[in-house]
């Protein structure tokens, strides 16, 4: 079954590739600009049902979709574009733009399917996507160490305030000072520092959990969030990870030893903030160094 030969004649003035559909989904016409797109010729393309065009994941939907085009009459847009993986003759995926809308010709409802190729748009929207994706990692990572900054971690703590006030999640934060930072790098210089500073985060993010989150807020100081914890498992984590911190330094000749102030949050009542749990984990960790440093403080 072919349409009219002025139908194809008017498909050959449309700029992008047509493709004129039956109810059942069957190719009845097509123009050179949509054979030449599907790598087809034009004659062999009649017949095949809009299917055999598409990834074989997306038929079934895409029928039930076809159904409900020719089930209500009446020219109409099925958007203003719709844009999805198509398939070549060779089998190769494109991506392309579709405009579909109902087509009578002599009482018969056809559809009409204006195609064009959406590749190098797609390719460019996917860069712009991936640059903004890393410019937005950039934003909220350390550029030293690769752990989360100061704004990253704020953002995360407020969220686990959220989670506590709403459903009770208790969770802990930990304040972490490098002792006697400032001797290493007058002693050894601020590349070797640098070093330990990022030692440090690889192995505080190695020793922690998959659900907790590291980050370096300053300097020499990091901080840790551990959501759905008791104080008690947060103490015995941070004592353990003080200790392998210490002993993984060790192996790499970096003295360092750390002071870590510790703070519990497991009550929905109490209207945490940042500032205020920050500055108790903060008061917690200079307790630890006015006990002889290199040691765990836990407060709540």
């Amino acid at each position: 079954m072919k349409v009219k030969q002025t139908v194809i004649e008017f498909l050959e003035v449309i700029p992008d590739g047509a493709i004129v559909i039956s109810s059942q989904g069957l190719i009845v016409g097509v123009n050179q600009a949509a054979a030449t797109m599907f790598r087809y010729s034009s004659s062999s393309m009649l017949e095949l049902h809009l299917n055999e065009l598409l990834p074989e994941g997306m038929r079934e939907k895409h029928d039930q979709h076809l159904k409900t085009f020719f089930k209500y009459p009446g020219r109409r847009s099925m958007g203003d574009g719709l844009i999805f993986p198509a398939i070549r003759r060779d089998g190769s995926t494109f991506y392309v733009d579709i405009m579909l809308n109902q087509l009578d010709i002599e009482s018969q409802l056809y559809g009409i399917a204006v195609v064009r190729d959406y590749t190098l748009q797609k390719k460019a929207e996917d860069k712009i996507r991936l640059e903004l994706e890393f410019e937005k990692r950039q934003a909220l990572t350390d550029h030293l160490t690769g752990i989360m900054n100061r704004r990253a971690f704020t953002a995360q703590l407020q969220d686990e305030i959220n989670q506590l006030e709403t459903h009770g999640t208790p969770f802990a934060v930990s304040f972490i000072d490098l002792d006697d930072f400032k001797e290493i790098n007058d002693e050894h210089g601020h590349h070797f520092g640098d070093i330990v500073l990022q030692k440090i985060a690889e192995l505080t993010r190695l020793h922690s959990r998959h659900t907790d989150y590291v980050a370096r807020i300053g300097g020499d100081e990091f901080a840790t969030i551990h959501p759905m914890i008791s104080a008690e498992d947060a103490r015995l984590m941070m004592h353990r990870l003080r200790c392998q911190l210490v002993s993984g330094i060790g192996h790499a000749e970096l003295p360092v030893t750390l002071s870590i102030g510790l703070c519990q949050c497991d009550k929905p009542s109490e209207h945490y903030t940042i500032e205020g749990i920050m500055a108790r984990a903060d008061k917690a960790m200079y307790q630890a160094k006015s006990e002889g440093k290199n040691a765990v403080v836990l407060t709540s």
